[in-house]
C-alpha cells in the first residue's frame, strides 16, 4: 500500500493524527492506536522527541503540524513484515525525530530511532546510537555550511534526551540523596514518592528543568520544600502533603495536586496513593483551578518581563516564557469547559482550539529547548522590545492578552509599556514588574535619569 492517511486507533476509533509510511503491507495488516491506547505487548510505540515548531535555519519559520513532542502512537503488525523493512515497516512519517519501544510478545523492550534500525536493549543505549550518528553524518558532510544547523538541532535532540534517559535510570539511587526523604522513610512516614513535571513527560531541558517530586507523608508539614543535588547540578522541588491536606487540595482544584493523581509517574507507594488514584474521578479541574494557574502564570510573566528588559538569569526568561504560556493556555482551557491536561497534551489541545495560539506556544517551547543557542548578553538593560528575544516575549504577549481579554481584563501591550515608562516617565531602566490578575492590577518600579526608584501602579 502507498502512506494511510488518518489511520483510526483499533480500539476507540479515534483519528490519530500523523500519516503512516507503509510501502510494503496491506493496510488491513496493520494496526494502530492512540496515545490513550498504547498495547503493554506486541507493538511498536514511537514517540516525538523534537519539537512541533522547527526554525527552518534562514528561510523563515516552519510549524510542522507533526503532534508535540511526547507524543505517543503504537503498530501492531498483524503480519510479519517484510525481511529489509522490519520494524520500520510502518513508521511514522514525521518531520520530527522519534524514538521507538519495541513491546515484543513478553513485554520485554527494546529500543531504536528514527535513522536507526537496530535494536537495543535500553533507551539509554538507543540514544547513544543516535549521537553516534549524528557525529558520523557531521564528519561526512561537515563541509556543507547549510548541513551544519541541521545537525546541531539534532545532537541537541538527542543530548537532552540522553540526560533525560540517565537521570531517569538514576531516581532510584537519588530518593536516598534528598535528605527530607531519606529521613520520612527512616522514621517509617513516607507514604508516597511521585514524579511530576518536564521528567516525568519526557520534556526534560538540561540547564532549565527541575527535579519535580509530589510527595505523601505522615506527620509533614504542606507545602513546598526545594533542594539541591550537587552531583547533578540540579535542584529538587518537594510538594509535601500529608493525606488530610492532600484530599482538601484536590477538592479545592489546587493544580499541582490535580496533577500529581492523573498524570504523575509512581516511583515509591506503600499503597496511599493508589487508594487516592482510585477515587481520581470524583476530583476535577474547577474555576479554582484556573485561577490559581492564572496566579502562577502571572508569577512568570512577570518573571519573564523582568528578565528581558534587566537581563539577569537566562533560566527565568526562558523559564518564565515557558510556564507562563502554558499556565495561561490551561487556566483558559479549563475556563472554556475543557479538561485538566499535561505534558503534550497542552499543546495538542491548543492547537486543536486556537491554532494562532499554538504557533506561539510552539516558537516558545523551541526557544525553551534550545535556550543555550541564544545571546543572551546579561545586565544589560533594554528598553525596546526587539531582536530573537523580543519575538518570544511578544507570542508570550499575544498569548496573555489574549486570554486576559477572556477574562475581561487589559494587559497593556509592551510596546504601551516601554512608551508609558521610557519616554512619558522618563525611566532609566525598568526595575520589577509584579502582575495580579485576581485584584487586576500591575505594579512596575523603575529607575529613572536621577537614578532614585519610582513605583508605578497600572489597572488592568
Amino acid at each position: 500500500m502507498c502512506d494511510c492517511y488518518w489511520p483510526r486507533c483499533e480500539r476507540c476509533s479515534e483519528h490519530v493524527p500523523l500519516h503512516i509510511s507503509d510501502f510494503c503491507m496491506g493496510r488491513d495488516e496493520v494496526a494502530v492506536f492512540c496515545p490513550r491506547h498504547l498495547p503493554r505487548r506486541n507493538a511498536v510505540v514511537y514517540e516525538m522527541v523534537s519539537e512541533a515548531f522547527q526554525p527552518s535555519h534562514g528561510r523563515g519559520d516552519d510549524f510542522y503540524h507533526d503532534p508535540p513532542k511526547g507524543w505517543r502512537m503504537g503498530v501492531r503488525y498483524k503480519a510479519r513484515p517484510p525481511r529489509d523493512y522490519g520494524l520500520q515497516a510502518a513508521e511514522p512519517n514525521a518531520g520530527s525525530d522519534y524514538l521507538a519501544e519495541y513491546r515484543n510478545r513478553n513485554g520485554r523492550p527494546a529500543f531504536f530511532t528514527h535513522h536507526l534500525p537496530k535494536l537495543h536493549r535500553s533507551e539509554r543505549a538507543a540514544v547513544a546510537a543516535a549521537l553516534r550518528d549524528v557525529a558520523e553524518r557531521r564528519e561526512r558532510f561537515g563541509a556543507d555550511a547549510t548541513l551544519r544547523p541541521w545537525f546541531d538541532a539534532d545532537e541537541r535532540v538527542w543530548r537532552a534526551r540522553k540526560a533525560q534517559a540517565e537521570l531517569r535510570a538514576s531516581l532510584d539511587g537519588l530518593l536516598d540523596e534528598i535528605p527530607l526523604l531519606a529521613e520520612l522513610r527512616e522514621a517509617r512516614r513516607l507514604a508516597s514518592v511521585v514524579l511530576i513535571g518536564s521528567l516525568a513527560h519526557r520534556d526534560f531541558v538540561p540547564g532549565l528543568s527541575d527535579l519535580d517530586l509530589y510527595v505523601l507523608a505522615r506527620r509533614v508539614k504542606p507545602g513546598l520544600k526545594v533542594g539541591w543535588l550537587d552531583k547533578q547540578e540540579l535542584d529538587v522541588n518537594l510538594v509535601c502533603r500529608d493525606l488530610r491536606s492532600a484530599r482538601r487540595s484536590l477538592r479545592e482544584g489546587v493544580p499541582v495536586d490535580l496533577v500529581a493523581l492523573r498524570h504523575g509517574e509512581v516511583l515509591w507507594d506503600d499503597g496511599t496513593f493508589a487508594a487516592l488514584r482510585r477515587g481520581a474521578k470524583r476530583w476535577r479541574a474547577t474555576p479554582a483551578t484556573a485561577g490559581l494557574w492564572m496566579t502562577t502564570s502571572a508569577h512568570w510573566l512577570s518573571r519573564a518581563i523582568d528578565n528581558y528588559f534587566n537581563p539577569c538569569n537566562e533560566g527565568d526568561f526562558f523559564g518564565g516564557l515557558f510556564h507562563a504560556a502554558r499556565d495561561l493556555l490551561r487556566a483558559q482551557l479549563v475556563t472554556e469547559g475543557g479538561d485538566l491536561v499535561e505534558g503534550w497534551e497542552v499543546e495538542d489541545a491548543v492547537q486543536k482550539r486556537w491554532p494562532d495560539l499554538a504557533e506561539h506556544f510552539g516558537r516558545i517551547r523551541h526557544a525553551r529547548a534550545a535556550w543555550d543557542t541564544f545571546a543572551f548578553p546579561l545586565f544589560q538593560d533594554r528598553t525596546r522590545v526587539e531582536g530573537e528575544l523580543g519575538q518570544l516575549l511578544r507570542s508570550l504577549e499575544a498569548i496573555a492578552c489574549s486570554v486576559y481579554r477572556a477574562r475581561g481584563l487589559r494587559l497593556p501591550s509592551l510596546d504601551a509599556l516601554t512608551r508609558n515608562l521610557f519616554e512619558r516617565r522618563g525611566a532609566r531602566s525598568l526595575h520589577s514588574v509584579h502582575i495580579h490578575p485576581k485584584d487586576a492590577v500591575m505594579h512596575l518600579a523603575y529607575v529613572a535619569r536621577n537614578g532614585r526608584l519610582y513605583l508605578a501602579k497600572r489597572r488592568l
